[in-house]
């Protein structure tokens, strides 16, 4: 799951979550929120997708987007839970991988040349492999000399995240490339071979992020140990030596769906089970910079300098009481909802991915329609970029 989520790799990604959208601060009144958004709550049109879900999406330098989760369809070509959009919105349909079970997250290598899927499948174009897999991004081909298959009790893969020639792999295993390495793993962009990282969790890893600089991985889940020692939920990990970082948030929340940060790594974002979006500045406080509870769980984030887009199947904000169906945006400094209102509606689940590229909101979920005009699963929403 990928809140928020992708791009081409982890620092573009990083910086698109933070640098792709600028915001128009307004003074507004009542229930509307604090700030209006630069960013359209109108969609551009692009092609619909037929099936329940899309999990998770990769913007490339080149402008593609390639999609993930349990689809059929994007538009009248036939897919099988991956796909891609061209810039203009319209299908590739030159990239047309199939895969025998959902895809819920997915990453790019740095150099854009391959996408990395994982989820609940055993083959991928018709090739065994175990809920992990690299694709030639521009064909979908499967990359065959690569090969990282994980094992479990109904193994899973939840997130996955570039950096460098790593690909740190987050969710439900027991093995992976044939290592004993439960939840959280690092392997080889272009060998796929198991990277020594002696770190270890208790429990599933729902979100992997790595910071700016590399240095530290942010993991998110339902875990309460890391290497043996208390980290519940919600813990840093250096890179290097796998033991978590002196960040010890209370255990309040429950445990953890999905995890963002600011451009520098300084602020760190994470919502839990019980509705709540908690604010940290790791290196200040052990304490939130402030929460926002929302109706539902927030399952993506993408941040930009002056707000914070959040996506899930909540049905609005609680404190104030707000209506945002799945889709909303909050003030990073203060946790307070704007009034960006895109009125989305759908499926129970609402959003599961948000990215921001460039000048481009991308959208992934289980919405149908926005203010009642039908754009199913994915949507574009057109802003202004940031220096």
């Amino acid at each position: 799951m990928n809140s928020g989520r992708t791009t081409v790799n982890l620092r573009g990604r990083l910086r698109a979550l933070t640098g792709g959208v600028a915001v128009i601060l307004a003074l507004v009144t009542g229930v509307q929120g604090i700030a209006h958004a630069a960013v359209s709550p109108t969609p551009t049109k692009t092609m619909n997708f037929g099936g329940p879900a899309i999990y998770d999406l990769v913007v490339l330098d080149s402008g593609r987007v390639i999609v993930v989760g349990k689809f059929t369809s994007i538009g009248p070509n036939q897919r099988s839970n991956v796909g891609a959009l061209l810039p203009t919105g319209k299908a590739d349909t030159a990239f047309a991988p199939v895969t025998n079970g959902e895809v819920r997250a997915v990453a790019a290598s740095e150099d854009g040349s391959r996408v990395f899927i994982g989820g609940t499948f055993t083959e991928v174009n018709g090739v065994a492999r175990q809920n992990l897999a690299a694709l030639d991004a521009v064909t979908g081909a499967l990359i065959t000399d690569w090969q990282a298959d994980t094992t479990g009790t109904i193994p899973t893969v939840k997130s996955l995240a570039v950096y460098g020639d790593r690909l740190y792999v987050g969710g439900k295993f027991n093995t992976i490339d044939g290592a004993a390495k439960q939840k959280l793993a690092v392997v080889g962009v272009t060998t796929g071979d198991i990277v020594p990282w002696s770190t270890w969790v208790n429990g599933n890893v729902n979100e992997v992020r790595v910071s700016p600089d590399g240095a530290t991985v942010w993991i998110g889940g339902s875990f309460n140990k890391i290497r043996g020692i208390e980290r519940f939920y919600f813990a840093g990990i250096d890179a290097v030596s796998g033991l978590p970082t002196s960040f010890e948030r209370l255990a309040g929340g429950g445990y953890v769906v999905t995890v963002a940060m600011n451009a520098d790594g300084s602020t760190v974002y994470a919502s839990t089970e019980n509705n709540t979006i908690f604010a940290y500045q790791p290196t200040v406080s052990n304490d939130p910079v402030w929460t926002t509870k929302m109706s539902g769980n927030t399952h993506a984030m993408a941040v930009s300098p002056t707000e914070i887009y959040i996506g899930g199947h909540f049905a609005g904000f609680n404190q104030p009481s707000i209506n945002r169906p799945f889709l909303a945006s909050i003030d990073p400094a203060t946790g307070e909802p704007t009034s960006w209102d895109p009125g989305a509606s759908g499926l129970k689940s609402g959003t599961w991915a948000i990215v921001i590229a460039g000048n481009t909101l991308h959208v992934g979920g289980q919405f149908t329609h926005f203010h009642g005009v039908q754009q199913r699963l994915y949507a574009q929403f057109a802003g202004t970029p940031t220096p």
